[in-house]
Protein backbone atom coordinates (compact mmCIF):
# COMPACT_ATOMS: atom_id res chain seq x y z
CA UNK A 1 0.00 0.00 0.00
CA UNK A 2 1.11 3.54 -0.55
CA UNK A 3 0.22 7.19 -0.24
CA UNK A 4 0.31 9.89 -2.87
CA UNK A 5 0.81 13.47 -1.74
CA UNK A 6 0.18 15.98 -4.50
CA UNK A 7 1.71 19.33 -3.51
CA UNK A 8 -0.22 21.10 -6.27
CA UNK A 9 -3.55 20.15 -4.66
CA UNK A 10 -2.59 20.93 -1.05
CA UNK A 11 -4.10 24.19 0.26
CA UNK A 12 -2.31 24.08 3.62
CA UNK A 13 -5.50 23.65 5.67
CA UNK A 14 -3.75 21.20 8.03
CA UNK A 15 -6.84 18.99 8.35
CA UNK A 16 -4.45 16.04 8.00
CA UNK A 17 -2.39 17.30 10.95
CA UNK A 18 -5.49 17.63 13.16
CA UNK A 19 -6.80 14.19 12.07
CA UNK A 20 -3.45 12.59 12.91
CA UNK A 21 -3.41 14.25 16.31
CA UNK A 22 -6.93 13.04 17.05
CA UNK A 23 -6.35 9.48 15.75
CA UNK A 24 -3.22 9.15 17.90
CA UNK A 25 -4.63 10.77 21.04
CA UNK A 26 -1.99 13.49 21.04
CA UNK A 27 -2.43 16.79 22.83
CA UNK A 28 -2.56 19.83 20.53
CA UNK A 29 0.73 21.46 19.60
CA UNK A 30 -0.24 25.09 19.79
CA UNK A 31 3.07 26.33 18.43
CA UNK A 32 3.79 29.99 18.96
CA UNK A 33 0.41 31.55 19.73
CA UNK A 34 -0.79 29.08 22.36
CA UNK A 35 -4.29 28.95 20.87
CA UNK A 36 -4.27 27.16 17.55
CA UNK A 37 -3.03 23.76 16.36
CA UNK A 38 0.00 25.21 14.63
CA UNK A 39 3.10 23.00 14.86
CA UNK A 40 6.18 24.36 13.14
CA UNK A 41 7.87 20.98 12.75
CA UNK A 42 7.63 17.34 13.73
CA UNK A 43 7.96 16.76 17.46
CA UNK A 44 6.67 14.59 20.30
CA UNK A 45 3.09 15.85 19.77
CA UNK A 46 3.09 16.14 15.98
CA UNK A 47 3.63 13.11 13.73
CA UNK A 48 2.94 14.96 10.47
CA UNK A 49 3.06 18.62 9.61
CA UNK A 50 2.34 20.86 6.64
CA UNK A 51 5.12 23.34 5.99
CA UNK A 52 4.80 26.49 3.89
CA UNK A 53 7.55 27.33 1.41
CA UNK A 54 7.78 30.65 -0.42
CA UNK A 55 10.05 31.62 -3.28
CA UNK A 56 9.21 35.04 -4.62
CA UNK A 57 5.55 34.89 -5.64
CA UNK A 58 5.49 31.08 -5.64
CA UNK A 59 3.97 29.33 -2.64
CA UNK A 60 4.00 25.61 -1.95
CA UNK A 61 3.02 23.34 0.90
CA UNK A 62 4.98 20.25 1.89
CA UNK A 63 3.70 17.41 4.07
CA UNK A 64 6.45 16.15 6.35
CA UNK A 65 6.02 12.72 7.96
CA UNK A 66 7.68 9.32 8.03
CA UNK A 67 8.28 8.04 4.51
CA UNK A 68 7.97 4.37 5.59
CA UNK A 69 10.99 3.55 3.47
CA UNK A 70 11.38 0.25 1.67
CA UNK A 71 14.70 -0.26 3.47
CA UNK A 72 14.44 2.09 6.49
CA UNK A 73 17.74 3.34 7.88
CA UNK A 74 16.13 3.97 11.28
CA UNK A 75 15.23 0.28 11.60
CA UNK A 76 18.72 -0.90 10.69
CA UNK A 77 20.34 1.60 13.09
CA UNK A 78 18.28 0.57 16.13
CA UNK A 79 20.32 -1.82 18.31
CA UNK A 80 17.27 -2.84 20.37
CA UNK A 81 14.74 -3.61 17.59
CA UNK A 82 12.52 -0.79 18.85
CA UNK A 83 11.78 0.25 15.27
CA UNK A 84 10.41 -2.43 12.98
CA UNK A 85 8.81 -2.63 9.56
CA UNK A 86 5.44 -4.39 9.64
CA UNK A 87 4.15 -6.69 6.88
CA UNK A 88 1.84 -3.78 5.85
CA UNK A 89 4.91 -1.62 5.22
CA UNK A 90 4.54 0.66 8.24
CA UNK A 91 7.64 1.53 10.22
CA UNK A 92 6.53 1.44 13.85
CA UNK A 93 8.15 2.09 17.22
CA UNK A 94 7.95 -0.54 19.95
CA UNK A 95 8.16 1.25 23.28
CA UNK A 96 9.01 -1.89 25.27
CA UNK A 97 12.24 -2.37 23.28
CA UNK A 98 13.48 1.24 23.22
CA UNK A 99 16.62 2.05 25.20
CA UNK A 100 16.55 5.77 24.35
CA UNK A 101 19.80 5.80 22.35
CA UNK A 102 18.25 7.91 19.53
CA UNK A 103 20.34 6.24 16.81
CA UNK A 104 17.15 6.14 14.75
CA UNK A 105 17.08 9.94 14.76
CA UNK A 106 20.63 10.12 13.46
CA UNK A 107 20.06 7.47 10.79
CA UNK A 108 16.87 8.85 9.24
CA UNK A 109 17.67 10.90 6.10
CA UNK A 110 14.31 12.70 6.45
CA UNK A 111 14.86 13.78 10.08
CA UNK A 112 11.59 12.13 11.16
CA UNK A 113 11.92 10.23 14.46
CA UNK A 114 11.77 12.73 17.30
CA UNK A 115 12.62 12.22 20.94
CA UNK A 116 9.84 13.14 23.36
CA UNK A 117 11.71 15.29 25.86
CA UNK A 118 8.66 15.92 28.03
CA UNK A 119 8.37 12.26 29.02
CA UNK A 120 11.03 12.54 31.73
CA UNK A 121 13.17 9.49 32.30
CA UNK A 122 11.19 7.17 30.02
CA UNK A 123 12.58 7.17 26.49
CA UNK A 124 9.93 7.86 23.86
CA UNK A 125 10.31 8.24 20.13
CA UNK A 126 7.50 9.94 18.24
CA UNK A 127 6.89 9.29 14.54
CA UNK A 128 4.10 8.52 12.11
CA UNK A 129 3.16 4.84 12.11
CA UNK A 130 1.09 5.15 8.89
CA UNK A 131 -1.98 4.44 11.08
CA UNK A 132 -0.96 0.79 11.18
CA UNK A 133 -3.81 -0.06 13.56
CA UNK A 134 -6.40 1.55 11.26
CA UNK A 135 -4.93 -0.09 8.16
CA UNK A 136 -5.01 -3.48 9.89
CA UNK A 137 -8.81 -3.01 10.06
CA UNK A 138 -9.01 -2.02 6.37
CA UNK A 139 -9.31 1.72 7.02
CA UNK A 140 -7.09 4.37 5.42
CA UNK A 141 -4.66 6.51 7.40
CA UNK A 142 -6.46 9.29 9.29
CA UNK A 143 -4.67 12.04 7.38
CA UNK A 144 -5.89 10.73 4.03
CA UNK A 145 -9.51 10.58 5.16
CA UNK A 146 -9.38 14.19 6.36
CA UNK A 147 -7.95 15.77 3.20
CA UNK A 148 -10.66 17.93 1.56
CA UNK A 149 -8.86 18.51 -1.76
CA UNK A 150 -7.64 15.05 -2.76
CA UNK A 151 -4.02 16.05 -2.21
CA UNK A 152 -3.66 12.79 -0.26
CA UNK A 153 -4.57 9.47 -1.83
CA UNK A 154 -4.13 5.99 -0.38
CA UNK A 155 -4.26 2.63 -2.10
CA UNK A 156 -2.25 -0.15 -3.64
CA UNK A 157 1.16 1.22 -4.50
CA UNK A 158 0.88 0.11 -8.13
CA UNK A 159 -2.34 2.10 -8.52
CA UNK A 160 -1.02 5.16 -6.66
CA UNK A 161 2.13 5.31 -8.80
CA UNK A 162 -0.04 4.83 -11.91
CA UNK A 163 -2.20 7.77 -10.89
CA UNK A 164 0.89 9.90 -10.27
CA UNK A 165 2.27 9.00 -13.70
CA UNK A 166 -1.07 9.84 -15.28
CA UNK A 167 -1.10 13.26 -13.59
CA UNK A 168 2.47 13.92 -14.74
CA UNK A 169 1.70 12.90 -18.34
CA UNK A 170 -1.49 14.99 -18.47
CA UNK A 171 0.15 18.19 -17.19
CA UNK A 172 3.99 18.13 -17.37
CA UNK A 173 4.15 21.89 -16.73
CA UNK A 174 2.49 21.36 -13.34
CA UNK A 175 4.35 18.21 -12.26
CA UNK A 176 8.03 17.37 -12.48
CA UNK A 177 8.85 14.41 -10.23
CA UNK A 178 7.28 11.35 -8.71
CA UNK A 179 9.19 10.70 -5.51
CA UNK A 180 9.63 6.99 -4.83
CA UNK A 181 8.92 5.81 -8.38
Amino acid sequence: MGMLYDTTRCIGCKACVAACREANGLEPDTGLDGLHQAPLDLNGRTKNVIKLYKEGQKVSFLKAQCMHCVDPACVSACPAAALVKTPRGSVIWKEENCIGCRYCMLACPFNVPRFEWRSGMTPRIAKCDFCDDRREKGRPPACVGACPTGALRYGKRRMIVGEARQRLASDPSRYSTIYGD
